[in-house]
């Protein structure tokens, strides 16, 4: 798990908001789509100490 500071952790979190927002409203296939959001989101909630690299979902 990531050790991360809670008011960086908000403003990941506020960032990957904005980034969803972006990809959402990007020309790009809908699969590719939910690969962005997936892996970003994967990368936040392992921040949040919620997802380990490699174990089941």
């Amino acid at each position: 798990m990531a050790e991360i500071n809670p008011d960086a952790l908000r403003l990941v979190k506020a960032a990957w908001e904005r980034y969803q927002e972006q990809v959402e409203a990007s020309r790009l296939q809908p699969s590719a789509k939910r690969t962005y959001l997936l892996h970003s989101k994967n990368f936040v909630r392992w921040l949040e100490g919620d997802f380990t690299p490699g174990g089941t979902l």
